[in-house]
């Protein structure tokens, strides 16, 4: 009975480390490159991020929505090997993070070099404000990558 608790226990504490492990910090975030190479390609960051004060929004705004798009700086059609799984915004001392929504958005013609992702429900922070974002993409080989867009501004929609 002991034995199986313990391995339980253990399962438990594996399942809810992340691949950096159980929390990233500030310092690995803000140290993260802001172009990479994933198989002999670059790609960059990209971001638009914006809080919804329209009429039908409460009095204090809807909270942070972003959308990322990591960009292959060749121009060449995306890896379908390629996906982001996380999101973490940085403002100051404070972090928001998050795993991207699951809606499906059209693939544009012009946008076929990027990989668009929408993460919602984010903190009340701005509008008006710059901030940091990064994003964990991981390769066909389940190699994991850190890429950061920094001093975006986050926008306000009336």
């Amino acid at each position: 009975m002991l034995k199986n608790l313990r391995v339980l226990i253990i399962i438990v504490l594996i399942s809810r480390c992340d691949i950096f492990g159980p929390k990233t910090t500030i310092e690995t975030l803000l140290s993260t490159p802001e172009q990479i190479e994933i198989e002999g390609r670059m790609y960059i960051l990209e971001t638009y991020l914006w809080r919804d004060f329209m009429p039908f929004s409460p009095p204090d705004g809807k909270p942070l929505i972003a959308i990322i798009w990591v960009t292959a700086i060749d121009s060449l059609p995306f890896s379908s090997s390629i996906d982001a799984t996380k999101l973490w915004v940085i403002n100051g001392e404070e972090i928001w993070e998050t795993k991207f929504s699951d809606e499906e958005r059209p693939q544009l013609p012009h946008r076929e070099h990027q990989l668009e992702k929408v993460a919602r429900n984010g903190p009340k922070w701005g509008p008006g404000i710059y901030v940091d974002v990064v994003v964990r993409i991981i390769d066909g080989r389940r190699n994991f990558y850190l890429l950061r867009a920094s001093n975006q501004y986050i926008s306000r929609t009336d």
